[in-house]
């Protein structure tokens, strides 16, 4: 015990000496950062459960450091030189890989990253594989997360975002490769009687790492839901080329700034969502502090699926649901509704306003229109007859033989009767409007 708080010691003081990390820095347990602007829920639950979880199952250490100053030449070298100074890695072979970022301050008060201002450093034993390819993999998965637009210090809650996608990626990247090349348990080689996919374990719950369409942060979903519902989405999402994505949050204020609506957009761009060249994609947020609602649709032909019009209807499909706290049954009609949509899109036929609902919802406005000619030209009458006055004493319109009444009776007509209707609220209770906005449109309220 003595001798290991001996070497903890030392490491410490040789860290305080070399100061290559400065002081002033936020940890999420095995992330890293210096701006102290890039934390939330969701980085601190992947630096604190996810990938010290997914290091153990691989045996190999995974790590994220952001930076605001470094003293080697290159990115290249300061993660290299972090990974041996501070050491890094996992079991005695101190096997891992890091993913290290520049964010250098700027004169606005923000942080952004330079050009080339990332890299992956892995180290893998010769026994288990390339720390090359292990490191290449994960580059290439990371890479359009490190997109300049998200780094640029214009907003540096984009940049939160595209870190904890980048995060994901890189997780997913490290358990792909490790997984199919050099398996933890690889020394004991064991062949299976049938070449089969392994089964998920029956306690295994949705992490960040798994979650691609549905991301129940808000852990609404049982985990035979959200399998079902994750797997659904997929499908939709990969057999009609357009993104098709779901998000249960506890507070969308958590995740960025500005209205409901504006957070969507940030996340759907901070985690590059999307099919294609154009990201084409559809995703509903729901924020359980406010009951606060959202939807974003990006891309030429998702918006062409998707029009303003169109984004009425398919809240119709499932805002009531959630109104309930249906949470499964509502994504699973909003997956249904959406597949629906696309479906008559692909067709050439998308759901659009038809004439007699494009006829009555305009009517009132034509109808006003027409009517203001009309109302002009019985001015100009009027304003013709100025030599009409009507006379103060009835006397005046009688002729000169007088006025005679040879019979006067009353007689019983009618009854009018006037009846206001008393409006009652909705019983799911929301409302939403229109949104435009993140390159996009979309809408929001309450549910």
């Amino acid at each position: 015990m003595k001798k290991t708080c001996s070497i903890f010691a030392l490491i410490l003081l040789l860290a305080l000496s070399l100061c290559t990390p400065a002081l002033a820095a936020s940890e999420y347990g095995v992330i890293y950062d210096e701006t102290e602007e890039l934390g939330s829920a969701v980085l601190t639950m992947q630096g604190e459960e996810t990938l010290p979880e997914l290091s153990e199952k691989l045996g190999i250490d995974l790590r994220v450091d952001v930076l605001t100053q470094v003293s080697y030449d290159s990115i290249t070298d300061t993660a290299a030189g972090i990974y041996a100074r501070y050491n890094y890695g996992y079991g005695e072979e101190r096997e891992g890989a890091t993913l290290t970022i520049l964010m250098e301050p700027q004169d606005t008060g923000t942080y952004a990253m330079p050009a080339d201002g990332w890299c992956v450093y892995a180290n893998l034993s010769g026994d288990r594989g390339s720390s090359q390819a292990l490191a290449e993999a994960i580059r290439t998965a990371v890479e359009p997360s490190m997109a300049e637009r998200a780094w640029n210090g214009e907003d540096i809650t984009m940049s939160a975002v595209a870190l904890t996608q980048a995060v994901y990626d890189m997780a997913q990247a490290a358990e792909d490769y490790i997984l199919t090349n050099c398996s933890p348990d690889s020394s004991v080689p064991e062949t299976p009687e049938t070449p089969t996919v392994p089964e998920a374990p029956e306690t295994s719950e949705p992490s960040s790492v798994s979650m691609q369409y549905v991301f129940d942060i808000s852990d609404l979903l049982t985990y035979e839901e959200w399998e079902e519902l994750e797997t659904r989405a997929a499908d939709i999402s990969n057999r009609q080329h357009c993104g098709v994505y779901f998000a249960l949050v506890d507070d969308f204020t958590d995740y960025g700034d500005g209205s409901v609506y504006e957070v969507t957009y940030q996340l759907y761009h901070g985690s590059e969502l999307g099919f294609g060249k154009d990201r084409d994609g559809i995703i509903v947020l729901l924020s359980m502090e406010e009951r606060n609602y959202a939807t974003f649709v990006y891309g030429e032909y998702a918006e062409y699926a998707f029009d303003d019009f169109g984004q009425e209807k398919l809240e119709e499909q499932f805002l009531g649901d959630f109104g309930d706290n249906d949470w499964y049954g509502g994504i699973s009609h909003y997956l249904d509704a959406c597949d629906e949509f696309l479906t008559k899109a692909d067709a050439g036929d998308p759901v659009r306003l038809s004439y007699w609902e494009y006829f009555w919802e305009y009517f009132p406005a034509v109808a006003v229109l027409a009517c203001l000619p009309t109302g002009a030209i019985c001015m100009w009458l009027m304003r013709g007859m100025k030599s009409v006055r009507q006379k103060k004493e009835a006397n005046a319109y009688l002729t000169e033989g007088g006025l005679h009444l040879t019979q006067q009776y009353d007689q019983y007509t009618h009854t009018t009767e006037t009846r206001t209707k008393i409006e009652t609220s909705s019983s799911s209770g929301g409302s939403t409007r229109s949104e435009s906005g993140g390159g996009g449109s979309g809408r929001s309220g309450k549910f």
